[in-house]
């Protein structure tokens, strides 16, 4: 998403010069600000403060909608507990929200925007306006009492969610097991559905001003994809599998938000070829480097050959050298070069994605 609105004049030029703004995106010499990417931690508890589910949900675009959600499961293997093993659902139960947030946080490489906690009171609230939800289960879920007695909770087959009983469902099953994390894949595919459905997913939430009304909303009114299965379980311990994280963070998040704001070096994307198909394999490309984007756009032409590394700063030329090698590309130092950024990536007609 790209920062127009109150985008004042311009952004320089590589020479230093101020030019007129280019407002059409297609058009060589387009330049913006990115605005990084919309997302929240949702967490859910149950009544009696135990972890129940947590979610990360990334907004895909704010205008049109649609997104990811990545389902995490209470039992994923973590540290900073005085016991081993350790949980992600035995740091909640010592420091809340925010330990969720920092194992999530430091588990993706990227800070979400924002964190809300979903009680079964706030679920029953929030789904209320659409209750009952419709759902569908192959077998009965059956819950054994303390006495030992046993129960069907959920019936199998066709049947409805009600608001109160959310939490519930979510927290049906081992904390660590897919047979949860595939109840809540059920849950959030009804849910999203369901608030879609009519088109102005606004009018099937409250009316409450809160940032997980707002964010649900702009998800639902697109297409979402919902990722619970890049864990891998061994009996005693759940862990994010091989490469599954990385890949995930970039499809999620095209401009993250940094968790150390301003210890990395900033970066202006340019296309120099007109071909929009290179933006996406270009930025992650960049963004693996480690790396923040500040400003993407197209250069003033579309006749790039050579792919390119521009630096202002002596400073900044082993950054530079490394995106250089990771984008098959040749470096310039240029004391003129745009100062908006660290660093000018230009993009040419010889970029075949990653270096091998």
């Amino acid at each position: 998403m790209l920062v127009l609105d109150g985008l004042e004049t311009v952004l320089q030029s590589e020479e230093g010069e101020t030019r007129e703004a280019v407002t059409d995106q297609a058009a060589p010499g387009f330049e913006a600000f990115v605005e990084q990417t919309w997302s929240m931690l949702i967490v859910t508890e149950d009544a009696a403060g135990e972890l129940v589910q947590v979610a990360v949900l990334a907004v895909a675009d704010r205008l049109n909608g649609g997104g990811t959600l990545l389902l995490i499961p209470p039992g994923l293997t973590t540290d900073g507990c005085d016991k081993s093993p350790c949980r992600l659902a035995d740091r909640h139960r010592s420091g809340g929200v925010e330990a969720d947030r920092s194992v999530v946080t430091a588990l993706l490489d990227v800070d979400v925007t924002g964190t809300a906690l979903l009680t079964p009171a706030r679920w029953s609230s929030l789904a209320d306006p659409v209750s009952p939800l419709p759902i569908s289960l192959p077998s009965d879920l059956i819950q054994t009492g303390a006495d030992g007695t046993t129960v069907v909770r959920f019936a199998a087959g066709d049947g409805s969610l009600e608001a109160a009983d959310i939490v519930d469902l979510l927290g049906f099953g081992e904390a660590g097991g897919r047979g949860r994390l595939g109840l809540q894949v059920m849950f959030w595919e009804s849910w999203l559905t369901t608030l879609g459905r009519g088109g102005d997913p606004a009018a099937n939430l409250p009316t409450l001003d809160l940032e997980v009304v707002r964010i649900m909303a702009v998800v639902a009114a697109g297409p979402v994809r919902i990722e619970a299965s890049p864990w891998v379980y061994d009996g005693s311990s759940t862990r994010a599998g091989p490469g599954e994280i990385q890949r995930l963070k970039n499809e999620m998040f095209p401009f993250p938000i940094s968790l150390q704001p301003g210890a990395r070096p900033t970066v202006r994307l340019l296309n120099g070829t007109g071909d929009p198909a290179l933006d996406v394999v270009a930025r992650e490309v960049v963004l693996a480097t480690g790396v923040d984007i500040a400003v993407v756009g197209n250069f003033r032409n579309f006749d790039v050959i050579q792919t390119r590394v521009i630096h202002r700063d002596p400073t900044m030329a082993d950054a530079a050298a490394v995106l250089a090698v990771a984008l098959g590309a040749g470096v310039i130092h240029d004391q003129m070069a745009s100062p908006v950024a660290d660093l000018t990536v230009v993009i040419g007609a010889d970029f075949a994605g990653p270096a091998r």
